[in-house]
């Protein structure tokens, strides 16, 4: 065997390999720089866009587009006799389908709603719930004043929020008078997972509604873009929640359906 030979051929197989792995690299990079200016650009015009509208976009983007499904659900059912042991010692004022409202006015519960999610020192006193507290994240606070408002929670599925299914506490003068809540138990996935339209599409659907209906609101900002999981309420024993964009302006909620783009506004 020539050695010398094979060493020159074993030195230029390396070569070789560098090479195209070098080359392979070089197009990885290439390609993830093009996605990332991609996203900014289109993240420009479409700022430019809702600025010729007068709206301002004051909010991260999302980038993700996750594949989801359909949602099928339930209003939570629970017999009469349960609710005296899930209301936290208030009183009942409303009692529907899978839904409460409670008094709480006697318990004298303070809450901060300068602080950073002020409703949880609140949950924590208020005891047992339609479903755990540990299924609901904080969502928003809407302020009334320094010490009126409400804070909202959302039931949670697979870490995405339901927002057909809120959990609020209302407070008035520092004090937490009642909570409402209505609590969905999820049956099961249906119709097959799709990957959704992306947070930009959204927002470009929310600008062509906006075209469509010739009301165009002055200086609007919007606070924030949220993927999770939305119908309207239903007279039924079972419906389904569609995976939704919602999208929070300083005056009102939008929900994009994110797999249509489909634009409704809440109601």
């Amino acid at each position: 065997m020539d050695w010398s030979r094979a060493k020159t051929y074993l030195i230029l197989t390396f070569l070789l390999l560098d090479i195209v792995l070098g080359y392979q690299y070089w197009q990885a990079r290439t390609e993830q720089a093009s996605y990332v200016q991609s996203f900014a650009e289109q993240l420009a015009e479409v700022r430019e866009l809702l600025a010729s509208q007068k709206w301002e976009l004051r909010t991260e983007v999302p980038k993700t587009t996750p594949e989801l499904g359909f949602l099928q659900v339930r209003y939570l059912p629970l017999p009469p006799d349960e609710w005296a042991k899930r209301i936290g010692g208030g009183k009942l004022l409303h009692q529907g389908p899978g839904q409460v409202t409670v008094d709480l006015s006697e318990k004298h519960i303070a809450v901060n709603l300068e602080e950073d999610n002020p409703g949880d020192k609140a949950l924590a006193q208020i005891g047992a719930k339609l479903s755990p507290k540990e299924t609901y994240q904080y969502d928003r606070k809407l302020q009334e004043s320094k010490d009126s408002g409400i804070i909202q929670y959302l039931q949670m599925y697979n870490n995405y929020p339901i927002f057909s299914a809120p959990l609020e506490l209302v407070v008035q003068g520092g004090k937490l008078i009642r909570y409402q809540q209505t609590a969905l138990n999820v049956v099961g996935e249906g119709g097959g997972r799709k990957q959704v339209i992306s947070a930009l599409h959204a927002l470009r659907s929310l600008s062509e509604s906006i075209d469509k209906s010739g009301k165009r609101a002055d200086n609007r900002v919007i606070r924030e873009i949220r993927l999770g999981y939305y119908s309207k309420p239903f007279n039924a024993d079972e419906w389904y929640l569609i995976p939704m964009w919602r999208i929070l302006s300083d005056r009102e909620v939008y929900y994009v359906n994110a797999l249509t783009g489909e634009v409704e506004l809440a109601r």
